[in-house]
This record gives structure tokens, sequence and C-alpha cells, in this order.
């Protein structure tokens, strides 16, 4: 005879959670870009990881060559994704304020995570009381019915910067035999 249990899983949303990552490098000369996708229950599904060179040069506007350079990097990570994520979420102090507003126009909500006394551009802003982060919307806010929404409020149970740091663990690994 079967034991009588619960699966405690059923009915969560299924889809991938993305999480972007950019860490300078030690020398300055160059940015470490990464996407990280995990199911809603923080298992990891996918690593696309690059890098590039950040020219700093007189001739650039103030800013300017890091926010081209972390331009170009989302576009290799989004090309070389295996999967589309139901949710993108960054580190606002990772990305110039300008990269999704006049460069890169994402099709899947987009929420960049602020500690909670940063300010930034945003469609909408949400504030977590419990934690000590502030969620600014790059895209139009989902619903609140919508996986997306089921999906943050499932990560806000947890630590939502871990995702983070095991992208930058994920870097480092990657790039431990680069220098």
């Amino acid at each position: 005879m079967p034991i009588p249990f619960e699966d405690l899983r059923e009915g969560e949303p299924t889809g991938a959670v993305g999480f972007l990552r950019f860490v300078d490098e030690a020398d300055g000369k160059g940015i470490r870009g990464a996407l990280f996708l995990t199911s809603g229950r923080g298992e990891p599904l996918d690593f696309c990881f690059t890098r590039i060179d950040v020219h700093h040069s007189l001739l650039w506007r103030r800013g300017d060559a890091r926010r081209q350079a972390v331009t170009s990097l989302l576009k290799v990570l989004f090309q070389a994704a295996n999967r589309v994520p139901v949710l993108l979420l960054a580190l606002a102090d990772e990305i110039p304020s300008q990269v999704f507003a006049d460069d890169i126009q994402v099709q899947v909500p987009l929420c960049l995570i602020a500690s909670s006394e940063a300010s930034g551009q945003a469609t909408t802003t949400d504030s977590r009381p419990d934690k000590d982060v502030r969620l600014i919307w790059a895209t139009e806010r989902p619903g609140d019915d919508s996986e997306a929404m089921r999906l943050l409020e499932g990560m806000h149970r947890h630590d939502p910067l871990e995702p983070f740091e095991r992208a930058a663990v994920g870097l480092e690994e990657a790039f431990i035999n680069d220098g």
C-alpha cells in the first residue's frame, strides 16, 4: 500500500527566472556579465556568461563607455540563452539607467532590484517593507495574477539577492583561468 503524501510543489509557477549580473574586473579594463536562469524554487537551469573590454577614453561622455559595454553584454547574453524566462531581474546599481530606456527594449517583465535608499528611473516602483530592497520595473509591471508576479512573490520567501551571489560565484569560476 502506498504511503499517503501531498506534493507541496503542485500549483507553483513553473517558469524560469533570469538573473542578470555584471561585475567590473579588478583592473578596470573589462566587465564580466552573466545570465543565470533558475526555476521558481531557485534550482539552476542555465548559466550564460561573457566579458567585454571597456574602452576608457577621453572621447567618451562620462558613463557612456560602461553603458555601451553593458548593452553589448546584454545582447550577447540574451542571444545565448537556451530558454525564455518569465521574469528578468537585475541589480539596479550594475546597469546604467539609460540602457533599458534608450538602448534595449525587453519583451519579458524586467525588474531592477535596488537598496531601499537608491533611486532610479522606473515605470513602476514597489517597496518591500520586509526586505531592504526596492523593486524598480524597467518594463510595464505585470499584473498581480501573472506568473511573473507569482514567481517574484515566491522569491521573497527567501533572500532575493542570493541568486545574484551565485551568479557572481559562477562568473569567478568561469574566468578563474583567465587571469
